[in-house]
This record gives C-alpha cells, sequence and structure tokens, in this order.
C-alpha cells in the first residue's frame, strides 16, 4: 500500500492542476505516448516550456508555473519518456530513446517559438532539443543542468550516487539539493527513493555512456539567447561541470552563480526563479 501513495499523490496533484485551468494532454511518438501538462497564460511574453529532472514530472514544476503563467501566453511541461506519465519506450528507457520522445513530442506541442527552461537532466535535454530544432527555441534558460562530460569512471562514481538503496543514502542525496535542511527532508527521501525505483529509471542510469553526454561544440553551437543559473549550494552536480559549461557555452550567453541556490531552485527559491525567468523572457520577447 505504501508504495502505491506517490503514484496516488500523483494523480491528486494532476487533478487539482485541472481545477486550475490546465490540460492533460498526450501525443503519440516513435517510442510511446509523451504526456503534458499545458495552460494558456495571462500575458504577451513568449510561451515557456518546462523540462524536469531525473525521475520527476512537469507537473512538479508548478511552483515556478504558476509564478509566470500570468504574464506569457502559454506554458508547457512535458513529462520525459518513461517519467511521470509518458510511456516507457518498449525498446526501454536511454539516452536515444529518451531524445527522441521528447524531441517529436515538442514538436508537436509547441505552436510557436518558445523559450525552454530545463533543469538537471531537463537541461540536457534543453540544450539537445535547442540544437536540434534552433527554429522552435527563442532563448535557453538552464538551472543546475546535467550533462557535462566525465570519463567513465567519474560516470560510475556520479551515477552511483543516484542509487538510493535504502533510506538513509536517499536522505543524503535530499541534503544535497537543498542549500539548508529541508523540515521534510524525511518525506522527501522516502518519495525521492519511491521515484527513483520506477520501472525504467535504473535503466537509463546504467545504459548512459560518455558517449551521450554533451560535448563543447553543442554549447559553443548555440545561437538563440542564452542564460544559466548555478547553485553555489549544489552538491549533486560538481564543481567541474560548472566549469564545463562556464568555458563552452557562447560568447553572448549570461552566466549566473547564486549562493542560496542548490540544485532545485524551483522548490527552495520558486519567486525568485521565476522573476529571473520572466526577466530573461522579457528580454528575449524584445528581440522578436
Amino acid at each position: 500500500m505504501l508504495s502505491q501513495l506517490p503514484r496516488l499523490a500523483d494523480r491528486v496533484l494532476l487533478e487539482g492542476l485541472k481545477l486550475r485551468g490546465y490540460r492533460s494532454v498526450r501525443v503519440p511518438t516513435s517510442v510511446g505516448k509523451l504526456h503534458a501538462i499545458e495552460a494558456r497564460g495571462g500575458g504577451d511574453l513568449p510561451p515557456i516550456v518546462v523540462l524536469h529532472g531525473l525521475s520527476a514530472a512537469g507537473q512538479y514544476y508548478e511552483n515556478l508555473m504558476s509564478r509566470v503563467r500570468p504574464h506569457v501566453r502559454r506554458v508547457v511541461a512535458p513529462d520525459l519518456p518513461g517519467h511521470g506519465y509518458s510511456e516507457l519506450p518498449a525498446r526501454g528507457l536511454n539516452h536515444d530513446t529518451l531524445g527522441a520522445g521528447l524531441r517529436e513530442g515538442l514538436d508537436q506541442l509547441l505552436t510557436e517559438p518558445s523559450i525552454v527552461f530545463g533543469n538537471s537532466l531537463g537541461g540536457i535535454a534543453a540544450v539537445r532539443y535547442a540544437a536540434e530544432r534552433p527554429e522552435r527555441v527563442l532563448g535557453l534558460m538552464l538551472a543546475a543542468p546535467g550533462g557535462a562530460p566525465m570519463d567513465d569512471e567519474e560516470l560510475t562514481t556520479f551515477v552511483d550516487g543516484f542509487r538510493l538503496h535504502d533510506h538513509k543514502k536517499a536522505l543524503d542525496f535530499v541534503d544535497k539539493l537543498f542549500h539548508r535542511p529541508h523540515p521534510m527532508r524525511h518525506v522527501l527521501a522516502w518519495g525521492v527513493r519511491q521515484q527513483f525505483g520506477r520501472s525504467g529509471i535504473d535503466d537509463l542510469l546504467r545504459s548512459i555512456t560518455p558517449r551521450d553526454l554533451l560535448r563543447p561544440d553543442e554549447l559553443a553551437g548555440l545561437e538563440m539567447p542564452v542564460f544559466m543559473l548555478w547553485g553555489e549550494a549544489d552538491r549533486v552536480l560538481w564543481p567541474e561541470h560548472r566549469r564545463f559549461f562556464e568555458e563552452h557555452l557562447p560568447a553572448h550567453a549570461e552566466v549566473h552563480r547564486i549562493e542560496e541556490y542548490g540544485h532545485v531552485p524551483h522548490m527552495s527559491h520558486p519567486d525568485c526563479l521565476a522573476a529571473r525567468l520572466l526577466e530573461f523572457a522579457r528580454q528575449v520577447g524584445q528581440k522578436q
């Protein structure tokens, strides 16, 4: 029974979003149906797409979306393949199926060029989509993006940090997400462990190789406006990862380090993050 609670909580959250004007949509892709929540906004700023992190789902970023929605034309938050309510690819969840499903799904979901926001795993997904579909991405905003290069040994060590075999390890992981210990850290640790235990997540972790990570030329080739936020309190990603982005993002990119941000600023500092995202949207909108 306890193992069903996260799914029940997800359903309650989704129904609550529907009551607040969000729609739940599913679009077909070559790796299965991709689920997204989307809603009309109340403003004239460009649409914003929100890409979530590993084991999460689009609806978990509602704290951010609710703050930007009054100012933009539309918000869209897809669940990556094998996450949330998106189907698990029949061929398994890996770099290729995740990328194909998201790319094909966004091609259908986006009705006009948009600003793409990506956090953690959503960061590398956002970079890849912007590189592959530059005509669809007005601007790219990254918060603690994943995907920095690692060799085999480094990647093994890094991925092991996401294998939450017991409550203690899950608790340590949760503590790495935030600037200060979260008052509900034990509850979050239990929930995170359940999410990471979903079918497909471990397959994705086991399948990742150094070849799947970002290359310097992928960052350098981004021609749209780019804004990156990196939390100085982030203990999930490594300083070497931050330096990779700082060194290889194009010269026009803005990079801001924020002392009190951890790995999930949409949870710890949603007002601050939303304000920065809206300011970026205004800058990008003025260039249209």
